[in-house]
């Protein structure tokens, strides 16, 4: 029985958390921000380690929006 599409894994990078997963996470950050506070509230969120280990591997700097992390998420793809 195949999924839904809606339900499916995003399949463009096999072992990555979705874009979505990582909004959820990041939920609420008031920018600009800092990597350290990214963590804290992607832990606070119970984000999975997937999304944890991906924003952890962020670079040390800050963020002014949301675009701004989505772009150096990307070029760690």
């Amino acid at each position: 029985m195949s999924q839904h599409p809606a339900q499916s894994q995003d399949h463009r990078h096999p072992g990555r958390p979705s874009p979505i997963a990582v909004q959820k996470a990041l939920g609420g950050v008031d920018y600009p921000t800092t990597r350290e506070k990214l963590v804290e509230t992607a832990r606070h969120h119970g984000a999975g380690q997937d999304v944890m280990d991906l924003i952890s591997r962020l670079p040390d700097r800050n963020y002014d929006s949301p675009a701004s992390v989505s772009k150096e998420i990307a070029r760690l793809h």
